[in-house]
């Protein structure tokens, strides 16, 4: 009892960063006219990354680079190249906003923004511990439905985790970037930990090349080695249900949104 009251506190410091609106709200009219896709030069130099933050509010935009997976991964490739966005902890606010800007690209073109929302809504009626009722209940349908997009949605998530960490670390000595919404970037960057634990927890029973697949057949009823796999402590993917399971970096990332995380 005490761990799904710690979760039902965790999850209620979402909905506070939410608002109790869909975490990614877009211009609904912006999608009546199809964008094309960018140039990749178009986010690289001076004046890069405000394009980059201004092109991640357009619907049009992102489901252009959705359709044309090759030029997000040129970007992302070039994010991580000029500021090392998943190889080292920021010593700048350009450095801390790239690695902000870079995991809501994955998350926007990989379906973890739909994984992102699902969330709130669903993950509460789950039984703790129980991998297939979490995973089935956030998962959407088409995502799935396709062994490519799971992968690519989670693989996104990872790589995003990875990126929060390091801007967690960073938040240690830096303050928060200016002009970024560090309460959206607090839920994502919790989704994104969460994806990682259940990742890990995967890993820890059938091995890393596996894990994906075999998480893909388990939600399809198809034949896997991870049925009875339960997730330890009770709910890890709560990060706050047992000591030692949510890092500091995540900690600092709500701190800087302003948001108590419960302990």
């Amino acid at each position: 009892m005490a761990r799904t009251r710690a979760f039902a506190l965790f999850v209620a410091v979402l909905l506070v960063l939410s608002g109790c609106k869909a975490f990614f709200e877009f211009n609904l009219f912006s999608s009546v006219d199809k964008a094309a896709v960018p140039d990749p030069s178009k986010y690289q130099g001076a004046g890069g990354l405000a394009n980059l933050q201004a092109d991640l509010q357009s619907h049009a935009i992102m489901q252009a680079l959705s359709g044309d997976p090759a030029t997000v991964a040129t970007i992302l490739a070039n994010l991580d190249a000029a500021y090392g966005v998943t190889t080292t902890v920021p010593s700048n606010s350009s450095e801390q906003i790239a690695a902000i800007l870079y995991s809501d690209l994955y998350l926007q073109t990989t379906s973890g923004d739909e994984l992102v929302n699902s969330v709130v809504a669903n993950v509460l009626t789950q039984p703790p511990g129980n991998l297939k009722s979490i995973l089935s209940s956030i998962v959407p349908a088409d995502v799935a439905a396709d062994i490519t997009k799971f992968t690519t949605m989670v693989t996104g998530l990872l790589q995003a985790n990875i990126a929060y960490d390091n801007l967690g670390q960073s938040l240690a000595v830096l303050p928060p970037p200016p002009g970024m919404n560090m309460g959206d970037t607090a839920q994502k960057a919790a989704v994104a930990f969460l994806m990682y634990k259940v990742d890990q927890a995967v890993i820890v029973a059938v091995g890393a090349p596996l894990a994906i697949a075999e998480m893909f057949a388990l939600i399809n009823n198809q034949p896997n080695s991870i049925a009875g796999v339960v997730l330890s402590p009770a709910n890890p993917l709560n990060p706050i249900s047992g000591a030692g399971l949510h890092p500091p970096s995540l900690q600092r990332i709500f701190d800087a949104a302003g948001a108590p995380y419960p302990a």
